[in-house]
Parts: C-alpha cells; structure tokens; sequence
C-alpha cells in the first residue's frame, strides 16, 4: 500500500467514526440545562426594648443610659460611630481652628509656609483624633450591652424597624439620624463644597468664596483664611450671625475684615459656572438687584443651613407629623404623633443644633423609659460658641431678646460693653481688641445675657452658664474678686 492510500484510509476510517459518534449523540435524550436558583434570603425576625436609629451624640447617649437600665438596645448607624460631631463637626473643626491658630502665629513670627503644609499636619492630626473617637465609641457601646448594627433603618410599623434582611420588633424607637447640608440651590450649585467636604480635602485652596452668614460659614471663612487662603464671604443679611448679639457679630465683622477676609452683605448668589481653572460666583445686592456682580476663587463652599437627615426613614407611610422645617415634631417627652416612636437632636423640628443639647435629650429619654424619671437638663441657659478668630462665647438673652421678652419696653434693659486689647493680642502686636457685653434686668440688676468676643470667650462662658442659671446679678459681679491678670477679670467692675 502506497502512502498515499494509507492516508487515505485512515482519513476514511476517522471520518466513519465520527459520523457514528454524530449519530449516537443525536440519539441521546436533550437535556435541558434549566440555571439554579438561588435560595432567597429569608428575613429574619427578633426582639429588642429600644431601637436607636443613629449613632451620633444623642444616640449613643441614649443607647447607652437604656442599656444600663437593662434594657435590650440596637443601635443602628449607616456611616461611622460617633455622628457629625465626631466625625464632620465639633471635634475635626475645633482640632483645625488650633491648627489654624498655630499657622497663623507661624506665619506672623517667622518665615513660613504659606498654611499648605500646616493643613496636611492638622488633617493627619485630625483624622487620628477621629478614628480613636470612632474606636473609643464602639467599645463603649459594646461594654454597655448595646448591639450596633451597620446599614440603612426603615420604620415599617410603629413598632417594627427594618435593617437589611432584619426585621426588629421593639417596644419603643428613637430618631436620632442628625442634619446634613443644604446643597446650594441654584444653577450651578454642584460646583460648591459642603462643610463636611472641607474634612477630606488633602490640601487647601489659593482662594475661596464661602457662602453663608451663620456660625458655621463664619467659622469656615476664619479656619481657612487663617491657614493661607484668599477669602470671600458672601452673606445673604445685612450682618453676620443672625443669631447672636448685633455688637458682637458687628465686632466680629470688622475683626475678619481686618485679617483680610473679604465681606459682601446683603449678597443673593443666582449662580455657579467654572471658566479658566476657576469658579465664578455671580451675585446681586438686594440694594442694586439689577446688577450682576461676580467672585472669583479656585473653590466655593455652601454654608446656607442644614436638613434633618430623615428622608429614607418611611415616617410619612406611619403619619409621623414633620414641621415646616423639615424636621420631626414632638412634644415635652419627644414623642412624635406615633406615640412609640420618639425623636431628640438636629433632626427634631425647631430644636437647638447643639452635641450637648441632644446628649441630654437622649440621656433623659432612656431614664423615663427604662429608668427612674430624672430631672431633664436646663435649656433656658445653654451657652454656645463660635470658634474663630478671635472666637466668640454666648449665653442667655441678647439685647434684642431682652428687649422682646419686657414687652419691647428698652427701658427695663440695660447693657455694659467693654472694649480692650488682651495681653495675648499686645504680646503680639496685634491692636484687635476683645468685647464684652452684659444685658442686666434694669431694675433688678439680674445679668440676662453674657455675649464675649475673645479667643478664651468659650471656656469663659461655660462656667458663667452656672451664674445665670444661680441668678447673678451685677453686684455680685462687682463684689466678686477677680483673676488678675486675665480676660475673664473684664467681667468683674
């Protein structure tokens, strides 16, 4: 045989065998491959006394007074332990404005670097702080007996909670999911920051236009001016710090200014547009509304006010009553109109903003629910702050105020305003001065307000809060002998 035959009988044979395979394939059954199914996760169901959505301060506060009652708690928090406080508030700002301080007394004394650098030494500092805190939290919860769950919460009944693929019955539930900011809502407003933003940047900006007249845009114009950049404020009023007394937000003005920040009052921002590597900030003045005027700045940040972080929470399916604002309504014992379900904090309608305010709001609630009713804390005296530079202390009645509760009658108040330049100022060379003003009853001598502007005014008003609260009274203050040399002496005749 030739191989050329050979080839080709082999070629023959192969081809037979394939086609007899073909065949018996063909003759097989079709088996139909059909794609398993998955097994659906059944929800699962359990019990719990207390429910507390939102691990900010008043949650954890709550949390943990109801578990030392006994009581079985589940706190539920979607982003890190610790809330905005911890984590986009109180600690990280307080921490920046020290980092601010020194930057700006670097920069003042010695050949410096211009605040880029000190930034990303505060952020390395700050981010530690917050992930102790963060640490420190979890382990207090968990020492407490509280079980911390990590996901979104939906309230699906008066007395069911929903996490994921759990469903919680509980006896009773609290809202304490907190604000968030308020996006800027006008053409172009993505471009703008929040200040919860500002704690993630890795450096800062050459410029920037800051947006708001509040205690929080104002501080955010203070922190950044001081570590180096350019800043622009734009305020809707006519003045900063609605809230607080005019002579000391008008004080507060001129301080700022003198440091170089730039203010435009009365300011309506109509739009946002980037050009040439920058963002420009159109604006008209309501007193010249037909003439567009413009900033210019490498960034923007929003600071026009917060929202009660309640969107997601299914409270209008259960008729959970909502206030103007956008926030919860409830009564002297922080039900809301379900009577089970309860809410403390920034996310409660026409409610002091303040970490201490709704650590005590929380730590009252779980007493009267779980524990012996105690006495609930004293709002009618909550000192607070505003931590620029110089920074500012408050507590009681502006002028204003005092003014509105005697029946507009300005004659039954009487102010004092000191005016003086601190030690620490003359040390360095710096002619700010520092202002005090007290609001007395006129015919009592009854101090009805404490308003400070200096850099030691918040450690200075936390313990006058006890004297208002006592009743002090204006000759008690020139009877009182005072520490010299320092600020505070300023308060005492």
């Amino acid at each position: 045989m030739t191989k050329r035959q050979a080839s080709t009988a082999t070629t023959t044979k192969t081809t037979a065998k394939a086609r007899r395979r073909a065949s018996e394939v063909s003759a097989e059954p079709v088996v139909e491959r059909v794609p398993r199914r998955k097994r659906s996760v059944r929800p699962t169901t359990r019990e719990a006394d207390f429910v507390v959505i939102g691990a900010g301060s008043g949650g954890v506060a709550a949390a943990r007074r109801a578990a030392s009652h006994g009581a079985r708690v589940i706190l539920v928090e979607r982003d890190a332990i610790g809330g905005t406080c911890v984590n986009r508030g109180c600690v990280p700002k307080k921490m920046l404005s020290y980092g601010a301080n020194w930057a700006s007394i670097l920069s003042t004394c010695l050949s410096h670097t211009g605040g880029k650098e000190d930034w990303r030494d505060a952020s390395v500092r700050v981010n530690a702080e917050v992930a102790r805190l963060n640490a420190s939290y979890a382990q207090r919860l968990n020492e407490a007996g509280v079980e911390i769950l990590h996901g979104d919460a939906r309230l699906s009944g008066a007395d069911e909670v929903v996490v994921g693929n759990e469903i919680i019955r509980t006896r009773k539930t609290l809202i304490a999911t907190g604000a968030h900011p308020l996006a800027l809502p006008v053409p172009g407003g993505e471009l703008a920051s929040s200040s919860d933003d500002v704690f993630t940047w890795q450096t800062v900006p050459a410029s920037i236009a800051v947006i708001g007249g509040g205690y929080i845009a104002v501080e955010m114009a203070s922190i950044l001016s001081r570590y180096g950049v350019k800043v622009d404020l734009l305020v809707r009023g006519d003045r900063l710090l609605p809230k607080f007394d005019h002579d000391i937000a008008a004080a507060l003005a001129e301080a700022l200014a003198a440091k170089g920040v730039r203010l435009h009052f009365r300011a309506d921002v109509t739009m946002l547009s980037q050009a040439n590597g920058a963002t420009e900030v159109c604006y008209t003045q309501q007193n010249n509304p037909g003439r567009t005027q413009t900033v210019r700045a490498q960034a923007v940040l929003a600071a026009i006010g917060r929202r009660p972080s309640i969107a997601e929470l299914g409270l209008d399916a259960l008729g959970v009553q909502l206030g103007e604002r956008g926030g919860i309504c409830v009564d002297r014992q922080f039900r809301t109109t379900v009577r089970s379900i309860h809410a403390i904090g920034d996310c409660m309608d026409r409610n002091l903003h303040l970490t201490p305010v709704a650590i005590a709001q929380g730590r009252w609630l779980a007493d009267r629910l779980f524990g012996k009713r105690g006495d609930i804390a004293d709002f009618d005296f909550v000192p607070t702050a505003v931590f620029s530079e110089p920074a500012i202390g408050a507590v009681g009645l502006t002028e204003a105020q005092a003014i509105e509760a005697a029946g507009g009658r300005a004659d039954r108040v009487r102010t004092e305003i000191k005016r003086f330049v601190s030690l620490e100022n003359r040390f360095g060379g710096v002619a700010q001065p520092s202002v005090f003003k007290l609001v007395f009853n006129a015919r009592s001598g009854r101090v009805l307000g404490a308003h400070l502007m200096d850099n030691a005014a918040p450690e200075i008003i936390q313990t006058f809060a006890v004297a208002l609260r006592l009743g002090v009274k204006d000759a008690h203050l020139k009877t009182t002998m005072p520490l010299h040399p320092t600020v505070a002496e300023e308060l005492f005749g």
